[in-house]
């Protein structure tokens, strides 16, 4: 099993102003912290735009950008094609979870009443057949694969046990209604479907499908301020839970939040000033 770790990421030509150089990255957590403005989300993009080799929107930056994984160089250079980038990134287990702007993908598909949140959760929740990796589909994989049942049955009441665990405080559990064989919430007697859930609920249930649907295989998890609308307690404990779900995936993430790393990952945390190299006082621009 590959390790599928990101262990540096250097980004040159920034703004034509900054060269970008993170190394030595943490194999479970990094966390990047800096002021609004400093280049976070600028530097999340270009990330995640090379690890989709995403070519087009790479190259509107006008920049060069390279990561290392399992000692693996990934480069871009203004004259890179979209092929020999893949072909670097082959076998490499990369998501970006982006809770707080969730893209439409189909805007068919909703309701009139859905929320690009809820819109996502229910397409990881329910979709079918369509893209193999939604809860729905996993959970057919019992039936389909019997030799397979024990296990993926042992993660699921994992899955239900760490939702339980997090939803405690509010009152609700996770189950499957037996009459409509949907994935719902039970406050008492009360039945509360996906639609019913708070914003926090939403995101903090798409994070967690998420990372089970990873099926704890090694992967890179980018994921730009997840704190947004989740409750501190939630913020405090959402690292521990993810690896709990998945122990080999690597987490890369930005934040203003100090509930995020104040619970034991202090250590984890970089600033995004330290990372910048000023061009104007730097002869080498590699």
């Amino acid at each position: 099993m590959k390790a599928n770790k990101i262990q540096k990421i250097e980004i040159r030509n920034i703004w034509g102003k900054y060269n970008f150089r993170w190394e030595n990255l943490n194999p479970d957590v990094n966390i990047l912290t800096g002021i609004n403005g400093s280049g976070k989300t600028t530097f999340f993009n270009i990330i995640d735009a090379l690890l989709s080799a995403d070519i087009k929107r790479l190259k509107l930056y006008n920049i060069e950008a390279e990561v290392t994984i399992d000692d693996i160089l990934v480069s871009f250079r203004k004259d890179s094609t979209l092929a020999s980038v893949r072909q670097k990134l082959a076998g490499v287990n990369y998501l970006k979870i982006s809770t707080f702007d969730v893209p439409i993908r189909d805007r068919r598909k909703m309701g009139k009443e859905d929320s690009p949140l809820l819109s996502e959760l229910k397409e990881i929740v329910y979709s079918v057949g369509e893209n193999n990796n939604s809860f729905s589909d996993y959970r057919l994989r019992a039936t389909n694969f019997p030799d397979q049942a024990e296990k993926i049955n042992r993660r699921i009441r994992k899955f239900y046990d760490t939702v339980n665990h997090l939803f405690a405080g509010t009152g609700k559990t996770i189950e499957i209604d037996p009459m409509t064989n949907q994935l719902v919430f039970r406050d008492g007697n009360e039945i509360i479907h996906l639609y019913k859930l708070s914003s926090g609920e939403k995101q903090l249930l798409i994070i967690l499908l998420r990372v089970f649907l990873m099926d704890e295989q090694p992967y890179i998890l980018l994921m730009d301020e997840p704190e947004i609308s989740l409750h501190i307690e939630w913020q405090y404990r959402l690292f521990e839970e993810i690896q709990k779900l998945n122990p080999h995936c690597q987490i890369i993430t930005s934040t203003h939040s100090p509930s995020l790393f104040g619970d034991g990952w202090g250590d984890k945390l970089v600033f995004i000033e330290d990372l910048l190299i000023c061009l104007l006082y730097t002869s080498d621009a590699a």
